[in-house]
């Protein structure tokens, strides 16, 4: 009897163990699908809640959590003016950039999975749609380490460290991507991979100057072209149907016409 008891006793211990593993299992893998969801900007209206919360801005409430397949939306409608972006470099020194030109701004983090791959592919040069230049742009020390961006970046790789850009420019989430073309945004968005971002920021150019195009070819003649206003006009300055100045003398040594129209 006793020794049914002891069996039972150690099975039960058994059964707990491993029911202890399981639970720490599931707990570790229900935090790392979190931390990937937040990497992938799922959850950040959970974070500007709180946030209005503390501020006195808003109520408690439901939060809607929206996840667009490894990437984020852009909140941002029509052209926007660029802001000037003020940060550091790798090394530490002030950096002030001011983007008068064609340029791809890559919103990048070391935490991000997604990231991880854009980080990997700078590491050779790429060609930025437009002829435009590459610059990859941080978050400052105080949300970003500054040896883990040492190893992620490559020899060369123009970056700026700039938290304030991210509110600037209204990031929300990594990895995004803004082009600008002499100040203005004219096309930002997400992707997973280099070639979808190079095939998105291309068609926002190809749209931007196409808009360019349709505006300077584009002449409002109003009622100009409008036969009933052309006579209309002429009669007011006293041209009618038999004015002379309808039928000019014939140039000296041209034929004569064989007959007038009536």
């Amino acid at each position: 009897m006793t020794a049914l008891l002891t069996t039972l006793v150690v099975a039960e211990l058994v059964v707990l163990v491993l029911l202890s593993f399981l639970v720490l299992g599931l707990l570790r893998s229900h935090a790392l699908i979190l931390k990937s969801l937040h990497d992938l900007g799922a959850g950040l209206e959970l974070d500007r809640q709180v946030e209005q919360e503390r501020a006195g801005e808003g109520g408690p409430g439901p939060v809607p959590v929206e996840l667009e397949r490894g990437v984020v939306t852009p909140g941002r409608t029509g052209d926007a003016t660029a802001p000037q972006i003020i940060g550091a470099d790798l090394g530490g020194a002030e950096r002030s950039v001011d983007l008068g030109g064609r340029t791809l701004l890559a919103f990048l983090t070391t935490g991000c999975s997604v990231c991880a791959g854009f980080w990997s592919e700078f590491r050779s040069a790429v060609d930025v749609p437009g002829g435009g230049q590459l610059l990859v742009v941080t978050k400052g020390d105080d949300e970003e380490s500054p040896s883990a961006l040492a190893k992620a970046a490559a020899p060369g790789l123009d970056i700026v460290r700039s938290g304030p850009a991210w509110g600037d420019y209204d990031i929300p989430g990594s990895p995004y991507f803004v082009y600008v073309d002499d100040g203005r945004v004219i096309g930002e968005g997400s992707a997973t991979t280099w070639a979808q971002v190079s095939d998105l920021m291309a068609q926002a150019l190809g749209d931007d100057e196409h808009r360019a195009a349709v505006a300077d070819g584009y002449v409002d003649r109003g009622d100009r072209d409008d036969p009933t206003s052309v006579d209309a006009e002429l009669l007011a300055a006293g041209i009618g149907p038999d004015h002379p100045s309808l039928r000019p003398p014939p140039r000296p040594g041209a034929a004569a016409p064989d007959h007038e129209h009536g």
